[in-house]
């Protein structure tokens, strides 16, 4: 796991929300503090007329940047819990279909398409939090591969559901790649970056104002930092949707009925 996915894993939210909003704004006032005591008051309002427009234009920018990642992640998130959706259905097809088909076929198949759901609940559900996928979830879905390739139909009848369960069990194994890939993918490591160090300079630059008021200052500077680390909190609680207290649910597939 990355260093992201390893907090979401082992912190609570509470812990998290600490580390990621709390911290900062304590440091933020803490650096407002040592910025008073180091630069002259004197200094700092004889350059409001430069800084002021400066700071509106790089936190405009910055705020556009910022906003773009955090709506890309939840669109992240939105596109892997409908994948999860349709992976569901999927299965709820393939479970249905196999009811055209003779024994001991049907049986076979059936088993194992709700020996694969409960795997994928109660087993690569747990996986998944570390970014990892569950082995024998993966050899379940082998066997049922071999299943629909071994089976040969006893009358033409069972043929159409035999090509449309093939591939309907492809769009699954597909969409399942996609799960286990979307549990591991982060942020890019350039990105970070980048929004962190903006978050830097930004804050930084809100150290230049030289109000005669230090209280309404650190006020505004330390409610300015938390804004920016609520967005970093949602980055990381959305950007793994399987760690973590924000996750995509397992209820599309725990309410399928495979009977």
């Amino acid at each position: 796991m990355c260093l992201e996915q390893t907090l979401s894993y082992y912190l609570s939210p509470p812990e998290l929300f600490c580390l990621c909003v709390i911290l900062p704004m304590i440091i933020s006032f803490l650096g407002l503090l040592v910025s008073r005591k180091v630069i002259h008051a004197r200094f700092l309002n004889q350059s409001h007329d430069v800084t002021g427009p400066f700071f509106g234009t790089l936190g405009t920018v910055y705020g556009i940047f910022l906003a773009f990642v955090v709506s890309t992640m939840w669109q992240q998130f939105y596109n892997t819990q409908s994948n999860l959706v349709q992976e569901a259905r999927y299965l709820g097809d393939l479970y249905f279909s196999a009811k055209a088909f003779s024994q001991p076929g049907k049986e076979r198949i059936q088993t194992l398409l709700r020996e694969y759901r409960d795997s994928v609940v109660n087993d690569e559900w747990k996986t998944m939090e570390k970014g990892e996928a569950c082995p024998a979830t993966a050899h379940l879905l082998e066997q049922i591969g071999e299943a629909y390739m071994e089976y040969k139909p006893s009358n033409p009848s069972e043929e159409p559901f035999l090509e449309d369960s093939i591939q309907s069990l492809s769009n699954m194994a597909g969409l399942r790649a996609s799960r286990i890939d979307d549990s591991s993918s982060g942020l890019l490591a350039v990105l970070w970056f980048v929004i962190l160090v903006g978050a830097v300079i930004t804050i930084g630059f809100s150290f230049l104002f030289g109000a005669h008021n230090f209280r309404a200052q650190a006020i505004m500077t330390v409610l300015l930092t938390g804004l920016i680390c609520m967005a970093f909190y949602t980055i990381v609680s959305l950007d793994f949707p399987f760690t973590g207290a924000t996750t995509v649910s397992a209820e599309p597939l725990q309410k399928l009925s495979m009977r």
